[in-house]
């Protein structure tokens, strides 16, 4: 990976959808710092002032706190905008598990299940998480173009199979046998 800014992303960042809107709250602290509150800084002390401002989940601000003094220092208001799209357009490279949920997941869940693929799986990678009603119970993942199935439809309709094959076994294996 060679944009140190994309890095710093990943370590903090799960899902594909809370790392577009966490460029969408950087964008905003620094519009803040560079357009709004002239006198602040691209800072602990501009990001807690931000935070005032604008009302912000905490979870959010706690993103920002985490950004290491190095990641802020480096946007300047001529390069803000070119720097993030440039951090948006290098984010479509990074590798991507795709799982289908029944329902919508906590942002804790997320969490757990985004740490778990960093360690796991790869320290780059983010999830790509999308509600499915139809998984009813379980889960799909699809991971380097394979699709994993772990619904509960998958399991009944392989079930199914598995013992309409053995019931016609049981007939033929009937028909077959001299007490017919």
């Amino acid at each position: 990976m060679t944009n140190p800014f994309l890095k710093t992303f990943t370590e903090h960042t799960y899902s594909r959808a809370d790392f577009a809107h966490r460029i969408s709250l950087v964008r905003e602290f620094f519009e803040f710092i560079f357009f709004t509150k002239r006198d602040a800084s691209a800072s602990k002390d501009g990001i807690e002032q931000f935070a005032t401002y604008s009302k912000k989940p905490l979870a959010d601000i706690a993103f920002l706190r985490a950004l290491p003094s190095s990641f802020l220092d480096a946007f300047t208001q001529e390069s803000l905008y070119e720097t993030l799209n440039r951090l948006s357009e290098d984010s479509k490279q990074l590798k991507t598990l795709s799982l289908s949920v029944p329902v919508g997941l906590s942002s804790t869940d997320v969490a757990t299940i985004g740490m778990w693929a960093h360690q796991e799986v790869d320290p780059d990678l983010l999830v790509d998480i999308d509600v499915d009603p139809s998984v009813a119970v379980g889960c799909r993942i699809v991971w380097n173009n394979r699709l994993h199935d772990f619904s509960f439809d998958h399991y009944l309709n392989e079930s199914q199979i598995a013992l309409r094959e053995r019931f016609a076994q049981v007939q033929k294996t009937s028909s077959t046998s001299p007490h017919s």
